[in-house]
């Protein structure tokens, strides 16, 4: 098929319904969601579930434009550019692309650490929970918690962990210190400036380098002062799928020394992939403007929750380190139907817990309605 041809149909196909359709639900049942389209909205997650037919068309749009978006094992092409890109953003001497967040913290900690085996982590962290003991199995580090149930680690913590390492019949040093923020177990809840200052001050003394798991870093609301965060840091991985469009795919930022390890020990896990183009197309594509979306998203969340309070029937709770996960308190009478009344308007919504809490997203799929409406329907008022 000829590439016009191509580019025609994936065109076409984009047009047409989304394959999502509604089930038939039986007679008495409650309704389930109308089919997903451009004006459905998702307020758990990051951002919409890709529909593959509008993303191969998009990534066809975007290929056509670009001058040479091919790259052979990951070298050249998009994913150079992509690189080149996110090097800029987080201020880093150089970026490499991975496929996947878990391997970005692997080979960051394993980087970091040298000779020096012992990391400290987070225990609600993705490194320490959710990636199968990759660490420890592999490259033989031996992963320490702190801060169990909480995404605050505090200095004396620290401080605490490093002298156990350092005192007894049998001292060792620690390598590195990882942290996650925002923490996702944590409702998304980063770990304060300050508190980062103290830490890697502290760290740097100690000759502890510094791996930030900022997989959702992007999504902190405006006027976080990102460059002065990621400044704290030796290293720092950024997902490309969560909220940048992306099928799959991860950037890991660092100086040129500690980066090109990283390239080796990519080969050497096997994760240099033939290609990683269409990742990294779309992901470029999503960067440019994503900033602008998330600043209005965060900014039609506010004037949504403002409503909300000031109708007396729905309180904010305080949230002073978070990103972009509010937590509403929705009294019964209101919080009755809530979760019908959204499915039905189709909006993505969780529902409040015993206590009446309901954690609320902030994604750019809030844009795709008035904020009137999302008020009407939390407030079960008649569109």
């Amino acid at each position: 098929m000829q590439r016009r041809m191509f580019l025609q149909t994936l065109a076409g196909a984009a047009a047409m319904p989304v394959l999502a359709q509604a089930q038939q639900a039986p007679q008495g049942a409650p309704p389930v969601f109308p089919p997903v389209d451009e004006r459905s909205v998702w307020l758990v997650g990051d951002s919409a579930p890709p529909d593959p037919v509008r993303a191969a068309a998009r990534l066809a749009e975007l290929t056509a434009k670009f001058e040479k978006p091919r790259d052979g094992y990951l070298a050249g092409g998009a994913v150079q550019a992509l690189e080149e890109r996110f090097a800029k953003l987080l201020n880093k001497e150089a970026c490499v692309f991975l496929p996947s967040g878990s391997l970005a913290n692997h080979v960051a900690v394993r980087v970091l650490g040298g000779e020096r085996s012992r990391i400290l982590v987070q225990h609600e962290s993705h490194l320490y929970r959710d990636e199968f003991d990759a660490a420890q199995l592999l490259s033989g580090l031996n992963l320490v918690p702190l801060a169990a149930g909480r995404a605050q680690l505090s200095l004396d913590e620290l401080k605490q962990a490093v002298e156990e390492a350092e005192t007894g019949p049998h001292a060792v040093k620690v390598g590195a210190l990882s942290i996650e923020s925002p923490v996702r177990r944590m409702k998304g809840e980063m770990v304060d400036p300050a508190t980062m200052r103290s830490l890697a001050g502290f760290a740097r003394e100690k000759n502890i380098r510094l791996h930030l798991d900022g997989a959702r870093l992007l999504l902190a609301p405006p006027g976080f002062d990102t460059a002065a965060y990621v400044a704290l840091f030796d290293t720092v991985y950024v997902s490309l799928y969560k909220y940048l469009e992306a099928p799959f795919g991860a950037v890991l930022a660092g100086s040129k020394s500690d980066i090109d390890k990283a390239h080796a020990l990519r080969d050497r896990f096997g994760a240099t992939l033939y290609q990683g183009w269409p990742c990294a197309v779309l992901a470029l594509a999503a960067l440019d403007d994503f900033q602008a979306r998330n600043a209005r998203s965060h900014e039609a969340a506010r004037k949504l929750f403002g409503a909300l309070e000031a109708s007396g029937k729905i309180k904010l709770k305080p949230s002073p380190n978070g990103s972009n996960i509010y937590t509403l308190n929705v009294p019964d009478k209101v919080g009755e139907g809530l979760f019908d009344r959204m499915r039905e308007a189709g909006v993505r919504i969780a529902k409040p817990d015993a206590g009446g809490n309901l954690d609320v997203y902030v994604n750019s799929t809030l844009l795709r309605r008035p904020v009137e409406e999302y008020q009407k329907l939390f407030l079960g008022e008649r569109a």
